[in-house]
């Protein structure tokens, strides 16, 4: 895959049963293409536009050292100190971010270019280019 020389943050959401509180665990991904791109529409109440991300994660990118895992199993697992998954609701910021468990308002506030993931396509069964593929806004 061709131009995968950025970087991106994975924040993966995650329920706190303790805290019975929403939590996002960071995952710094490199080696990824990212692409944007506004998108607008008229309606009858005037024109709306709204900034949409599409990214490619090749599945050889670096994922600092964690494994991928489906998001049901992320959900189940105790632990997700080694592991990352891709899901709807999560938060990609595109370069590398130190911020641990941050707020889904501090990042959107502090980021210019975050976005949430509206869907998320598993094409690591191609044989060109194994890779999913990301899109949110």
């Amino acid at each position: 895959m061709k131009l995968c020389n950025d970087v991106l943050t994975l924040y993966n959401q995650r329920h706190n049963k303790a805290k019975d509180a929403t939590e996002y665990v960071r995952t710094v991904i490199s080696g990824i293409s990212w692409y944007s791109t506004v998108k607008s529409a008229v309606s009858d109440k005037g024109l709306k536009s709204a900034n949409m991300y599409v990214i490619r994660i090749p599945a050889t990118a670096d994922f600092s050292g964690k494994s991928w895992t489906d998001p049901k199993s992320y959900t189940a697992a105790d632990d997700v100190s080694s592991l990352f998954t891709l899901n709807e609701g999560d938060i990609v910021v595109k370069g590398a971010l130190a911020d641990e468990n941050p707020t889904f308002a501090q990042l959107h506030k502090n980021n210019a270019e975050c976005f949430t993931v509206l869907s998320v396509t598993d094409n690591r069964r191609a044989p060109n280019a194994p890779h999913w593929k990301v899109v949110g806004a």
